[in-house]
C-alpha cells in the first residue's frame, strides 16, 4: 500500500514538473539600502558610492574619495519559518509520513510568497571621476508553493559575482542650457542560477532543495550609460525659488549589450546546458528635487520611472517616489530618514553614521504578482557598513 501511495503520488507530480516557474519581481541585479528606503528611486540623485550601478553619470559629481564595505541581509517576515519547517519535514524518515507533511506544510502556505537577499563583504570605492567595485557574492532567493493538482514548491536562486569599473565625466558646452554629465560602467557578472518545481515526490525521495546538478552557470560582460543634465534657470522669484530646488534630471540604459550569459567558467563542474536568467536591457528615467536646510535638517525628492522595456514591466512597478531628510550634529555624527512608495507599496529607511561605522534599516515592498493578480512581498534589510 505504501509502495502504491507513493507511485500514485510520483505518477501525478511528474506531469506538473516544470523546467522554471513564472516569477512576478523584477530582479535588480544590485541593490542599495538608501535607494531602497525611499522608493528605489535614485536615477537622478545618485551622489554616493553606489551611483556606479544606479547611475554612473553620478561619478562626475563624485568630490571625494569614499571607500564603502557592508554586508546586508534581507528577507520577508516568514522566510526563515518556512524555510526551517521544510528543512524539518525532511528528516522524517518514513516516507508516508514524510509525503503527508510536505502536502500539510505546502496546503497551509499556497500562494504565499518566501524570499531573502545577502551580499557577502561588498565593496565599492569611488574617487572624483571614476569608481570600482568588487561584490564576491550577491544572493537572491525566491519561494513560493503551487496550488496545482498536486503542491509543488518553485525555488529561484540567483547568485552575482560582479567585477565593475565606472568613470563619469562633465560636458563641457555652453549651448546646452544648463550642466550635464555622462558617465559608464562596465560590469563583469558571474551568475549561478537555479529556477524550477519541486514537486512533494521530489523531495521525498531527496529532501535537498538546491542541488548543485540542477544548477547552471554563466559570465556576462555587459555596461550601464547614463546622464544627469541640471538646468540653468532664469532670474525672477520663480526662476530663484527653482534655484533653490536645483531640479536635476536623469536617464540610464542598463545592460546595453542584452545581459546575456553567453559564456561559462565551469564553475559548477556539472552538465546543465540551460543559460541563467539575463539581465534585460531596460531604461531608467528620473528626477530630483532638494529642500532648503533649516538649522540641522535638509533633504530631497526623488522619482522615477524603472524599467522600461522589461517583459514583466508595467506602469505600477515601474513607479518610484521618495523623500529624504538629513540631520547632522557634525561631521562624524549625521543620518538620514527616507520614505517613499515602490512599486506602489511603501518603504521607509533610516540611516546612522557614527565615525567611520553606519547603520541602514530598511522596510520595502515589491510586486511579485500580475497587474491582474497583485501580490506584495514586504521584506525587512539590515545592511552594516564601513565608510572611509
Amino acid at each position: 500500500m505504501k509502495h502504491l501511495l507513493f507511485l500514485s503520488i510520483f505518477m501525478m507530480s511528474e506531469a506538473l514538473l516544470a523546467s522554471g516557474s513564472y516569477w512576478g519581481r523584477i530582479h535588480r541585479h544590485y541593490q542599495s539600502a538608501r535607494p531602497l528606503g525611499m522608493g528605489d528611486a535614485f536615477v537622478a540623485l545618485s551622489d554616493d558610492y553606489s551611483s556606479l550601478f544606479y547611475n554612473p553619470a553620478g561619478l562626475a559629481n563624485i568630490s571625494e574619495s569614499q571607500i564603502n564595505l557592508s554586508l546586508d541581509i534581507a528577507a520577508t517576515s516568514a522566510f526563515s519559518d518556512f524555510y526551517s519547517d521544510v528543512a524539518a519535514v525532511g528528516e522524517i524518515q518514513d516516507s508516508v509520513q514524510k509525503t503527508n507533511a510536505y502536502v500539510e506544510l505546502f496546503q497551509k502556505n499556497y500562494g504565499n510568497i518566501f524570499g531573502g537577499r545577502s551580499g557577502t563583504m561588498q565593496g565599492v570605492w569611488v574617487r572624483p571621476g571614476w569608481g570600482i567595485a568588487f561584490l564576491p557574492l550577491d544572493v537572491t532567493l525566491e519561494m513560493t508553493v503551487h496550488n496545482q493538482a498536486f503542491p509543488a514548491l518553485a525555488t529561484r536562486l540567483i547568485a552575482d559575482s560582479t567585477l565593475a569599473f565606472g568613470f563619469g565625466r562633465h560636458v563641457k558646452s555652453d549651448h546646452l542650457g544648463g550642466k550635464l554629465q555622462w558617465g559608464t560602467t562596465f560590469k563583469l557578472v558571474n551568475r549561478n542560477y537555479l529556477n524550477m518545481d519541486l514537486n512533494v515526490a521530489d523531495l521525498v525521495i531527496d529532501s535537498t532543495i538546491f542541488r548543485r546538478t540542477d544548477m547552471t552557470e554563466g559570465y556576462a560582460l555587459d555596461g550601464d550609460i547614463g546622464f544627469l543634465y541640471t538646468p540653468f534657470l532664469s532670474e525672477g522669484f520663480f526662476g530663484e525659488f527653482l534655484r533653490l530646488a536645483r531640479p536635476t534630471f536623469g536617464l540610464v540604459i542598463r545592460n546595453v549589450m542584452g545581459g546575456e550569459f553567453n559564456g561559462s567558467f565551469n564553475l559548477l563542474n556539472n552538465e546543465a546546458q540551460n543559460k541563467p536568467e539575463k539581465m534585460e536591457r531596460v531604461f531608467d528615467f528620473g528626477t530630483r528635487w532638494e529642500y532648503p536646510e533649516v538649522f540641522i535638517f535638509s533633504g530631497r525628492g526623488v522619482m522615477d520611472f524603472k524599467n522600461i522595456g522589461h517583459p514583466q514591466y508595467s506602469f505600477k512597478k515601474g513607479f518610484h517616489l521618495g523623500f529624504e531628510f538629513d540631520w547632522r550634529m557634525a561631521s562624524w555624527w549625521k543620518g538620514q530618514y527616507r520614505f517613499g512608495l515602490s512599486q506602489g507599496y511603501l518603504t521607509a529607511g533610516l540611516s546612522a553614521l557614527f565615525t567611520v561605522f553606519r547603520l541602514d534599516f530598511v522596510t520595502y515592498g515589491e510586486e511579485v504578482g500580475s497587474e491582474s493578480n497583485p501580490l506584495e512581498s514586504r521584506s525587512y534589510m539590515v545592511r552594516m557598513n564601513m565608510d572611509f
